[in-house]
């Protein structure tokens, strides 16, 4: 029996409404399945531009200035021209005509683009999808779902666990408590979310988004990060809280978050997240990240429809996923494109209201508990973990025959060739699932043995040579360097600790 629902208001009305949501919406992401998706909403009084020089900026907040009451720079995205403006409206005045000026200022030059601040969200909490905890959904089933065979787990960990990736999870915070991580959490992280600079998954007790819940997205940045762990238990994840907890962030926020693990060294960046919108900062960090080498992988979103699409699942510069159930039929509620590139378990399937373990993911949740939960951010976060074990395989990347503009498609074009095909099993949506469903033990087994936590010059042995290195390191660094085996952003006596113990 399930004992907890997210984000309901108490406990008596979780043991009223829990009936009701599981049988009624199928875990909640399903129940808005083929529906119109709603518009994304915007951030009022905000905007985002680009500006390529501080004349080009300066020049922007005059002209709008003479048409707009209190225009200023907010915020910019450090050693980046994309500035955040602050902006109120005069009465009868409207957003669409400060919209149409900055328009006006992208057509005469004086900006490279510029837009209005829209919010994205995880694709759960656009479709009110709760994970739901309770006796039975512990670590054991955590260990013991069905992707971990489906997948092959157990046999592409004999060949590759992650070891010497950092993989950004940009999301509502992670537990870094939990014990399912033990040492996996780099004490690195950030927040993004105005005057609260922790990284961990909390809630702030407000229905953010007017839905009748609160908090519904808390743990979701956490369950993500459980999965990711699963499928690559070495890598280090980098937790970058920017969504509040009910899965909301404006566009800048997101892209501050963004480029923040673009400078930090991510390897990958998962981002369960999306909008319909599609955000020019976002695409410019993007574009950056795959020319730095780092992918993006993203969800294709939650409402069963091929228009509108997802951003950045739908971006050429990022990885979109689509959800699968356990024997690789589309999932009911899973988006598709024909840009989408990968597909990953997605589904958790409920019996007379009651979870069917044996056909559920789980995942880990704040406070040390474990629950179920469905959806394409699920599938991200699987997708995730197995290019974090492909970029294992080749620490020697970036390097002549792959340099870091090549990374992205290299990885793509591996997983696909290794993958399990879908099209036959869907034929009504061929090619519009990905290009394969992801299958750690297959790339795996196509690519050499990655090296182990602490082998910094990957020789296949931890020994004194890779201590030498780290001695010669030692001090600040990226959290992507090898040595840096915690990825806090620091060669110390922790890491040399962690190499002894691997020796």
């Amino acid at each position: 029996m399930v004992g907890a629902v997210c984000g309901v208001r108490n406990p008596l009305m979780r043991a009223t409404f829990f009936i009701s949501i599981v049988l009624a919406n199928a875990m909640l992401s399903t129940a808005r399945a083929g529906s119109v998706v709603p518009p994304d909403p915007i951030v009022a009084g905000q905007a985002i531009v680009n500006a390529s020089t501080p004349a080009a900026l300066a020049q922007t907040i005059a002209a709008l200035s003479v048409q707009f009451p209190a225009v200023s720079v907010a915020l910019q995205i450090p050693n980046r021209p994309i500035y955040l403006l602050s902006y109120e409206l005069a009465p009868k005045q409207t957003t669409h005509q400060f919209d149409l000026a900055l328009g006006a200022l992208v057509t005469q030059g004086t900006l490279t683009w510029a837009e209005l601040n829209y919010e994205g969200q995880t694709a759960e909490g656009k479709t009110d999808s709760l994970w739901l905890s309770g006796l039975g959904i512990n670590a054991n089933a955590y260990d013991s779902q069905y992707a971990v065979p489906l997948l092959g787990l157990k046999s592409a960990h004999r060949r590759s666990r992650g070891a010497g990736v950092v993989v950004s999870v940009i999301d509502t915070g992670i537990d870094a408590t939990h014990p399912v991580f033990e040492n996996s959490i780099s004490p690195l992280g950030a927040s993004f979310i105005a005057n609260s600079p922790s990284f961990s998954d909390i809630g702030d007790g407000l229905d953010n988004d007017g839905d009748g819940f609160f908090d519904e997205q808390v743990g979701h940045g956490t369950f993500i990060a459980g999965l990711i762990h699963l499928v690559a238990p070495d890598a280090m994840i980098l937790p970058v809280r920017v969504l509040d907890s009910d899965g909301r962030a404006g566009n800048f926020q997101v892209a501050q978050a963004l480029a923040w693990s673009i400078d930090r060294g991510a390897h990958v960046v998962n981002m369960s997240l999306g909008e319909t919108y599609h955000s020019n900062a976002l695409e410019d960090l993007a574009q950056e990240a795959l020319q730095r080498g780092i992918i993006i992988v993203a969800a294709a979103g939650n409402f069963d429809v091929e228009d509108p699409r997802e951003y950045p699942a739908n971006d050429s510069n990022a990885c979109g996923v689509t959800a699968l159930d356990s024997t690789d039929y589309k999932a009911s509620f899973t988006n598709f494109e024909i840009d989408m590139d990968l597909a990953a378990p997605g589904v958790s399937r409920i019996i007379n209201g009651v979870p069917d373990l044996a056909q559920c993911v789980v995942g880990p949740i704040p406070s040390g508990g474990f629950a179920v939960w469905q959806g394409t951010s699920m599938a991200t976060a699987f997708a995730s973990g197995t290019v974090a074990l492909v970029r294992s395989q080749n620490p020697q990347w970036p390097d002549a025959q792959t340099p870091n503009a090549s990374i992205f498609n290299r990885v793509m074009d591996l997983i696909d060739v290794n993958g399990v095909s879908i099209d036959e099993l869907n034929p009504q949506f061929a090619g519009m699932l990905g290009r394969a469903r992801i299958s750690p033990s297959g790339v795996t087994a196509a690519l050499p043995i990655a090296p182990r936590v602490g082998d910094v010059n990957f020789d296949g042995v931890v020994n004194a040579a890779d201590l030498t290195i780290q001695l010669s390191q030692w001090g600040v660094c990226e959290p992507s360097l090898r040595s840096d085996l915690n990825a806090d952003g620091i060669v110390n006596a922790a890491d040399i600790v962690t190499l002894l113990s691997n020796w």
